[in-house]
């Protein structure tokens, strides 16, 4: 549904969703995304905020409205109230009477202000915003300040997001890109107040990093590595590695050479990272184990931990009866 999203509209519901997190709610609400309008969009919240105070107001009047829990893992994909999904639907339908193609943090803005009865709506009246006025100051904008292909400085073009993470010690967003499913993946991260992304590493055209993961407390995202060969439709597993986004130093944690298994098997091969522990010691992942059988190998997946110290595969539960 966010394809029509540029990348600034996109990283508004990402950090909607952050600001979910930190309050300790099981759902994105219309004043998370508004704060995250407000974090992503700095000339749109000048343009009708204009003041700092203005802004730091609108948080503590929330802080101050809301029941605060214990914080939610960013990890987990929290849904969007009903009011958020109205919202979504009024910013599309603003996009589309605009006649621009794409759906941008000041269609998102005329989607809260359209959604008259919800919280954040109501902040922004208290502050003197209306949806007419709003809609008036961005009809006159030029369609590429609202609606532009989502670009950014340091992305390659013909690439599109796979997956977006953010981690909170070093407050880096981390960007996967793929340019199709059967081409390698590559990893971008840039600093929240920065301009430019900036790739991870120098793989050559052959090499995939992809299914990044990482956690809280240290500055290090952890991803993995695949071998690719032309005219083939995948590739074979490489390792798993690790970035450090403080000190830009690239890592070999697990290596196809030293993984290890205690039971029999044949061929070990990691195809997807599932999440890191907070204190960066385990990954959590998706293992493919051979089996050796009379007459071959049955390949069997299954969800392991491997502690970056011995990288022994420790089994957690098998992966059957379903896609993954």
């Amino acid at each position: 549904m966010f394809e029509r999203y540029t990348e600034k509209a996109r990283r508004t519901i990402f950090f909607g969703r952050y600001e979910a997190s930190q309050f300790g709610s099981p759902y994105i609400e219309t004043e998370h995304l508004l704060l995250g309008i407000l974090r992503e969009d700095k000339a749109l919240t000048n343009q009708f905020l204009r003041s700092h105070a203005s802004v730091e107001s609108i948080r503590k009047q929330i802080e101050g409205h809301t029941i605060i829990r214990e914080k939610v893992s960013t990890s987990v994909d929290l849904p969007l109230s009903n009011e958020c999904k109205r919202i979504l639907a009024y910013a599309a339908d603003e996009a589309d009477h605009l006649s621009h193609k794409f759906i941008g943090t000041g269609h998102l803005l005329l989607g809260v202000l359209r959604e008259k009865d919800c919280f954040a709506a109501k902040l922004l009246n208290e502050r003197g915003l209306s949806l007419e006025m709003a809609r008036e100051q961005l009809n006159a904008s030029p369609p590429q300040e609202l609606g532009g292909p989502p670009k950014s400085p340091g992305l390659p073009a013909g690439y599109r997001s796979q997956r977006l993470l953010y981690n909170i010690a070093a407050e880096t967003l981390i960007l996967e890109l793929r340019r199709s499913l059967v081409l390698p993946a590559r990893l971008f991260v840039r600093h929240k107040d920065a301009e430019a992304y900036e790739q991870v590493g120098s793989p050559t055209d052959d090499i995939s990093y992809e299914s990044p993961v990482t956690g809280g407390s240290h500055t290090l995202v952890v991803f993995n590595s695949f071998k690719w060969e032309k005219e083939r439709t995948g590739g074979d597993w490489d390792g798993v590695y690790s970035f450090n986004l403080a000190t830009k130093e690239l890592v070999l944690c697990i290596s196809p050479e030293k993984l290890r298994f205690s039971e029999p098997h044949g061929r070990l091969s990691i195809s997807e990272l599932v999440s890191l522990s907070e204190d960066a010691r385990t990954v959590y992942v998706k293992i493919g184990i051979e089996r050796i059988v009379s007459g071959g190998g049955l390949l069997h997946h299954h969800l392991a931990r491997i502690d970056f110290a011995d990288q022994e595969v420790r089994l957690l539960s098998p992966l059957v009866d379903t896609r993954f």
